[in-house]
């Protein structure tokens, strides 16, 4: 039997992680820890039907999977003390460590959650005297900042270059992992993620945004309109389900002291996006377009290298088209449930 011990475990990406692992190993036992209270039924954060804003429920997929081989656990990541008391009872094969400040949260936040967070968690592995296989510990794509400006695809070797406080934050968690895993001698992977697509993401990100508009157009609950930004700029989109799989292939096959590219290896613009959202909808050409806001720090091209992930045997399930269907069904049956219900 496999223990798993998954940090933001009712965080988007978590949540699906914890699915899979229950889903795809029989035997395996999974301990969820977060600064949430316990919620079986609901993501962490609010999404929105037309004007009301509802909790965020969980997919059917993701609701299902859960049994008694999953349990949750408050525990803040700012507690050294508790956290070495959850991994001294658990003892854990494998820990993934998916908390997370995001985008757009205040700068101490991002970097009491993303550095300090997870330097206590380090810290609360070693002092435990409990040995792990792995921590796949989760950063970002976008660490790689300006060298998109240079040098396509980015592979891992490519020169980290933040625009930004959150990937500022990402790229100074994975160096005092980096360091502190090594002086512990705790075998450790880097899984570098890039723009998350799925059911029941949060509407920061320009796809979750994109399909509640949609929905909420198709429903006649605003009018016919759609606020985006630059439409040029072009990104790696990857399913969340995709995602799940990835750091499940890496806590098994990574090599320690790697970091690893999560994503399609495929570029796409934010206009194509839209277009298969609109067309998806049944609202192609019916939708007025007005490009209201502009992001300071955006990088007009990325996408990833993906060698040494396709060298572990990954390779992404879902096409783009087939994860906005799934996110703009999310609202329509989900998320609109949620509304009527509230």
């Amino acid at each position: 039997m496999s223990r798993y011990l998954v940090t933001g475990a009712q965080g988007f990406v978590g949540s699906f992680l914890v699915a899979h692992l229950l889903t795809t190993e029989s035997d395996a036992s999974v301990l969820g820890i977060g600064r949430s209270p316990a919620n079986a039924s609901h993501f962490t954060h609010h999404v929105h039907w037309g004007a009301r804003s509802v909790s965020a429920a969980l997919p059917a997929e993701v609701k299902s999977a859960r049994d008694e081989r999953y349990r949750y656990q408050v525990a803040d990541l700012q507690d050294q003390q508790a956290l070495e008391s959850v991994v001294r009872s658990f003892r854990p094969d494998v820990i993934m460590h998916m908390a997370s400040g995001l985008r757009d949260d205040a700068l101490e936040h991002l970097f009491r959650t993303n550095v300090e967070g997870t330097a206590h968690l380090i810290e609360a592995v070693a002092e435990a005297e409990v040995s792990v296989r792995r921590i796949v510990f989760g950063s970002s794509g976008a660490i790689y900042g300006r060298s998109a400006l240079a040098r396509l695809p980015l592979d891992e070797e490519t020169p980290c270059m933040p625009t930004d406080l959150y990937s500022a934050s990402k790229l100074a968690s994975e160096n005092i992992s980096r360091i502190m895993t090594d002086r512990h001698g705790i075998p450790s992977v880097w899984a570098r993620i890039f723009n998350i697509v799925g059911p029941g993401q949060e509407e920061r990100h320009f796809c979750g945004r994109v399909a509640a508009q949609c929905a909420a157009i198709k429903f006649g609950l605003v009018p016919k309109r759609i606020e985006v930004g630059d439409l040029t700029p072009t990104r790696d989109f990857i399913d969340v389900r995709d995602v799940a799989v990835a750091l499940t292939t890496l806590a098994a096959a990574g090599q320690p002291g790697l970091a690893y590219n999560v994503a399609s290896g495929a570029e796409t613009a934010m206009g194509k996006v839209l277009d298969v959202a609109l067309e998806l909808s049944g609202l192609a050409g019916e939708v007025a377009i007005e490009n209201s806001y502009r992001r300071a720090a955006d990088i007009a091209r990325a996408f990833a290298g993906m060698d040494r992930m396709t060298d572990l045997g990954f390779a992404p399930r879902f096409d783009l088209r087939q994860s906005i269907a799934d996110l703009i069904d999310y609202y329509c049956t989900a998320v609109r449930s949620e509304a009527e219900s509230a």
